[in-house]
């Protein structure tokens, strides 16, 4: 009786892609969490290996039949798990590392911007005024972020590393998103069993270089509820209705849904982390939701 009501979901833009960011903001909490108790890459290495294994379960028996397509176009299938899922992820908990949830959280909704320029720039999509305005809008919000504020910071270029970590994490999952329009027709949770491997795979040769450095740090009891959260929530789950999300209503909107991330990543962090809320974090909130208010008016 419950299947009514999960189509109207899975058929809803606005369901599976508000859920999608509910999840990712979720994610910004259980990243600071994680400091001390898992190394970030070896986090990353389960995170990827428990999805995989997870789709693996439960589409053995309709993978294979998808294997030959894989593997005809396997370098955009591994550039979009190795590079663009993978570098996201990687960029991310580093980031976690050294800056806050709130701001994870606010960083993230400058990846729709991000997701316009680089449509630009490859497929050259038009930009309007409205678009190109709400563009640099959100922009100049990441820079009140990253500076704290501070126009003394930007003068002498001071930035947090970690907010500096993420611009490279928004520029890894805008490309992902741009590239993803062009799918394979295959169904999401399928290819994104196929990402998860090849994003497994990287962060494995990253994990050797951190047991290497002598960084590695093995997981508890939390650290083990961390990665199960990790693996089924913003991995699985949310990935699934993004990809959803795309099929439904195109790259560009999809991308500006991401705008929920900073607004239920702020009141997460506040909530769980109890980390404080400053007259910079607000600013820059509304400069990045405001920007891409303004791009949303100027889509035909």
């Amino acid at each position: 009786m419950n299947i009514p009501l999960f189509d109207r979901f899975w058929n809803s833009a606005h369901a599976v892609l508000a859920m999608a960011t509910l999840m990712w903001a979720g994610h910004t909490v259980v990243l600071r969490m994680s400091v001390g108790e898992i190394s970030p890459v070896l986090l990353m290495e389960l995170r990827w290996l428990s999805s995989f294994l997870i789709l693996l379960v439960l589409f053995h028996k309709t993978l294979p039949s998808y294997l030959p397509v894989v593997l005809k176009r396997w370098r955009w299938v591994f550039g979009m798990g190795g590079i663009g899922l993978a570098g996201f992820t990687l960029f991310l908990v580093y980031a976690a590392q050294h800056t806050t949830a709130v701001n994870l959280g606010i960083m993230q909704g400058v990846i729709p911007a991000f997701v316009m320029l680089l449509g630009w720039l490859i497929y050259r999509t038009s930009i309007g005024w409205f678009q190109f305005f709400g563009l640099c809008s959100s922009l100049f919000g990441v820079l009140v972020l990253v500076s704290a504020g501070s126009y003394a910071s930007i003068i002498a270029l001071e930035f947090n590393s970690g907010d500096l970590l993420m611009i490279a994490a928004c520029l890894c999952y805008a490309g992902y998103t741009v590239a993803i329009a062009r799918r394979l027709e295959i169904p999401p949770a399928i290819l994104l069993c196929f990402f998860a491997f090849c994003a497994f795979v990287s962060c494995s040769f990253f994990t050797v270089i951190e047991y290497a450095n002598g960084d590695l740090i093995l997981p508890g009891l939390k650290g083990f509820l961390l990665i199960i959260y990790c693996a089924v929530c913003p991995s699985i789950l949310s990935q699934t209705c993004f990809i959803r999300g795309v099929e439904l209503t195109g790259a560009n909107r999809a991308g500006l849904y991401v705008n929920l991330v900073p607004v239920f990543a702020a009141f997460l962090g506040m909530l769980i982390l109890s980390e404080a809320m400053h007259i910079y974090h607000l600013i820059a909130l509304i400069m990045v939701l405001g920007g891409i208010f303004l791009a949303d008016r100027g889509k035909v």
